[in-house]
This record gives structure tokens, C-alpha cells and sequence, in this order.
């Protein structure tokens, strides 16, 4: 099987495996380095990654630009972490929400193994937002949040090298760009305009966090999403990011157009941290 056979079939372990060998033997060939790459970022092998990034500009000095969209969006998966292991607070397109302060110390309150100090959080949290409407891919909806507790309000964008939380009600428009290589498997091009009407370019991550080290190459790959119990009725989830609009739910790379409904007031936008 190709790699491509491989990767679709779900055998991520495999392709990495037969890619190394492919690149050992054409170690000049810049596109199994590049989809080797690739791979090693679903992988979760950042560094690996980044090495071959190096060797590929070694190689052919003109691909530098190119090179550096890799070396920025895997700089900001690593701030990803950091953001959800709660050891830095994300940054934001809008000044942080008035809420956000309930909403972390919720988080906190999860990871401390206290789920039932950290509903009424949440709830404070709800109670502050207004429920987002409109329409996406042209139907009508009202109501959405991610399925994975940790980030129920908010979109996660990845703008230039840097890691940002976009809350739902703060985006008046969203369009999301077809997958067309494997890389957009991972991170796929989206353009966002807020009720600002700033518009911006940025990557949405395909994969939850650290859905790399699932055991089940489909969920590593985002063929399907898995969801852990962290705590009461909270979950974090594996795999493809999956949304819920009003009461469906509709996988990340579903989505091709969100409209939003205008909220009551809206914000000025600057990236804060």
C-alpha cells in the first residue's frame, strides 16, 4: 500500500514506518520529506518534525516560507498545551470575556478532581453569555459548543505561531476551506470575521489535543473522536473536533459556512494575553 492507501485506511503507524524507510533511501526527495513531516505531527513528534523542517530548508533555502507556516503552527500546539494543562491562560482575538475568571477557576476545579464544585462555575459562566444563533452551511441553528468540557464556549484558532480561544458569540462569520492536503487534516485554513468586522486568516485544529497519544490510529488520524469522562458530567474529547449545533452534532471538517445572528453589544478586537 502507498502511504496515501495507508493514511486513509486508517494505518497511521504503518505509513510512519514505511515513510522513515522512504526517506532513508531518497533522503533528497523533498516531498516524502515533507509528508513524513507530516505524519510525525500526528504523531505528536514535534521536535522530529521540526528536524526535518530544518533539513528540508537545508536542502532548498526557497521553501523557507513555507517551512515556517509548519514551524509556527507546531509552535502553537505546544502553547495549546500548555493553555489546557492550565499551566498559562490562552490568549485572546477580543479582550478576554468578563466571565472568564468563573470559567477558569471552573477548570481548575476539574482538574483538581472537583467536578461538583465546578457545575455551579460553568452555570455562572452561562449565565453571563448570550445563546448563539444563525445559520451553518445554510441551515438554521441555535445553540453551539464544543463537546469537550474544557472548551464548551470557545473556538480554538491558531493565528501566525500563537494559541488563541475565540468565543462563539464574539464571531459573526466563518468559512472554512475544503481539505485539499494532509497537513489541512491537521490544521485547516479558515477565515474568520468578528463582530468587529475585523476579518483575519488563521488554522483551526482539526484534533483535540494530545489526540496523538490515543492508541487507536483512526482517533490519532481524526477518522473518529472518542470522548474520556474527566469528572461528573464533564468530558474531554479525542480525535476530530466535533461541535454541538443546537442538538446535532457536526464534525469540525463538516462545516464549510457559520453566519452568526448579532449579539447584543459587541467588542473591539486586539490580541490580548
Amino acid at each position: 500500500m502507498t502511504t496515501a492507501e495507508l493514511i486513509k485506511a486508517g494505518k497511521l503507524t504503518q505509513a510512519r514506518q514505511q515513510l522513515v524507510q522512504e526517506v532513508k533511501a531518497s533522503p533528497a526527495d523533498p516531498g516524502k520529506r515533507t509528508t513524513l513531516c507530516q505524519v510525525l505531527c500526528f504523531c505528536g513528534e514535534w521536535d522530529k518534525a521540526e528536524r526535518h523542517l530544518d533539513a528540508i530548508c537545508a536542502q532548498d533555502p526557497k521553501r523557507e516560507t513555507g517551512v515556517q507556516v509548519y514551524r509556527n503552527l507546531i509552535q502553537a500546539e505546544r502553547e495549546r498545551i500548555d493553555v489546557l494543562e492550565l499551566r498559562r491562560g490562552p490568549a485572546f482575538l477580543t479582550e478576554a470575556p468578563p466571565w472568564l475568571d468563573t470559567y477558569w477557576s471552573a477548570l481548575e476545579r476539574i482538574a483538581a478532581n472537583a467536578p461538583e464544585e465546578a457545575e455551579p462555575l460553568f452555570r455562572q459562566a452561562d449565565a453571563q453569555r448570550f445563546v448563539v444563533s444563525g445559520t451553518i452551511n445554510q441551515a438554521p441553528f441555535t445553540g453551539i459548543v464544543n463537546t469537550d468540557s474544557r472548551l464548551s464556549c470557545f473556538l480554538e484558532a491558531f493565528v501566525h505561531e500563537r494559541y488563541i480561544w475565540i468565543p462563539f458569540d464574539s464571531v459573526r462569520e466563518m468559512i472554512i476551506s475544503p481539505p485539499k492536503t494532509l497537513s489541512d487534516l491537521l490544521w485547516v485554513p479558515a477565515n474568520i470575521t468578528a463582530w468587529s468586522g475585523l476579518a483575519m486568516n488563521c488554522y483551526l485544529p482539526v484534533l483535540y489535543a494530545a489526540s496523538s497519544s490515543h492508541e487507536d490510529d483512526r482517533v490519532r488520524l481524526g477518522q473518529m473522536t472518542v470522548w474520556q469522562a474527566i469528572g461528573g458530567p464533564f468530558a474531554k474529547g479525542s480525535g476530530q473536533q466535533v461541535l454541538q449545533i443546537g442538538q446535532t452534532d457536526m464534525a469540525l471538517l463538516e462545516i464549510r459556512e457559520l453566519q452568526c445572528n448579532p449579539p447584543p453589544a459587541t467588542d473591539g478586537l486586539s490580541i490580548t494575553s
